[in-house]
């Protein structure tokens, strides 16, 4: 333990389960290890579900949490790195930066959700005003960053750091001639991650005679959501493939493969899905709504932004028919994705090295 560097609790969710968030706490937290004192306290309820048992579990990992704050306001140079909950986990995130700012910590707020940046909300006030004119927001992206500073005034500092620096290419293979096009979702496949759009969206494909292949990977844990799955590969045959939780190898392979990673989302807390840059990186074109970050991470030459104001499935259809039918264009789109991902990753760079900083003491926001 170095005396002379800052002292930090991160009070974040870990994995398991894994998804963005949790990766992206843990890259965070291993990478402040080699700068600072770090402290990890995991908030993570150890599943997607929503369950009694979920919910004491959060409320025993916050607890502890809150007492290892505590405990750091006794050490030098003392600071907390939070990460905001999207929903009403808002409360434990107001509860610790309470914590920590009654004990003069420095506090580190980072945003992973736009639920409480496009509306203003009770909750996100209190925890602005609580966590002080010294605390530093850390956001992914300058939208949300300006989206922020509309409806919560003042005069706390700002960050970006973009989740693309947690995530590197993939590496470039040629792609097999084929007639059919791949078009593939990744993620925890729900209604609101896009998953029902998607099966409708292939059905559309194939009522307007498009040649294309649905694959779906990750998992389906809601019944509702398993049952859509095996109703739709019973309907579409070949049409549909469906391969589970994928990781690491077979996750780049997945990705690879595609023609185009199509993203339906209407999850509310949606901001910068890690997804999409994955896909990217992997040179496959996109199909997205232009949701939370994705209208400034996605340019138009790598796919196309949907207005999330408008039906997905008769926009996404017909550009999917157009680089059926030219597919020139289309691997212009996905050359373009690989360039952008590229870009978005070496302006992150510079992001995240300065919240590292910001954050171990080492240069003030």
């Amino acid at each position: 333990m170095n005396l002379g560097k800052r002292n930090v609790v991160v009070a974040a969710a870990f994995p398991p389960p894994l998804h963005g968030l949790s990766k992206i706490s843990a890259s965070i937290a291993s990478d402040l290890a080699g700068l600072a004192n770090v402290r990890c306290y995991d908030l993570s309820s150890r599943s997607l579900t929503r369950s009694p048992s979920y919910h004491w579990r959060r409320f025993l990992s916050a607890i502890m949490a809150a007492f290892g704050i505590m405990r750091n306001a006794r050490r030098l140079h003392p600071c907390v790195y939070l990460p905001a909950d999207g929903g009403l986990g808002l409360v434990y995130t107001l509860l610790l930066a309470s914590l920590a700012r009654i004990s003069s910590q420095a506090i580190f707020v980072h945003h992973h959700s736009f639920s409480a940046v496009d509306r203003r909300q009770v909750l996100m006030t209190a925890m602005v005003r609580i966590a002080g004119s010294e605390a530093t927001h850390i956001f992914l992206c300058e939208v949300m960053e300006r989206r922020f500073r509309q409806n919560y005034a003042g005069s706390w500092k700002g960050l970006i750091s973009s989740n693309a620096v947690h995530l590197s290419a993939i590496v470039d293979t040629p792609a097999e001639a084929r007639d059919v096009l791949r078009l593939g979702l990744l993620g925890n496949l729900t209604r609101d991650k896009g998953l029902h759009v998607f099966l409708d969206l292939l059905r559309a494909c194939a009522a307007r005679g498009v040649s294309v292949q649905g694959i779906l990977a990750g998992p389906a844990e809601h019944p509702e959501d398993a049952v859509a799955i095996e109703a739709a590969r019973a309907e579409l045959g070949e049409r549909l493939n469906y391969l589970g939780p994928l990781y690491g190898a077979d996750k780049d392979r997945f990705l690879s493969g595609l023609d185009v990673f199509v993203f339906p989302t209407s999850y509310r807390n949606e901001a910068q899905p890690n997804a999409i840059f994955e896909a990217m990186s992997a040179g496959v074109a996109v199909v997205v709504f232009a949701r939370g970050c994705l209208s400034e991470d996605v340019t138009p030459d790598c796919g196309v932004l949907i207005d999330p104001s408008i039906d997905f499935i008769p926009a996404a259809c017909a550009q999917i028919a157009s680089w059926s039918e030219d597919r020139a264009t289309l691997n212009a789109a996905k050359s373009a994705s690989r360039r952008r991902f590229a870009e978005c990753r070496q302006r992150a760079e510079i992001g995240y090295q300065a919240l590292l900083d910001a954050i171990s003491g080492g240069v003030a926001p």
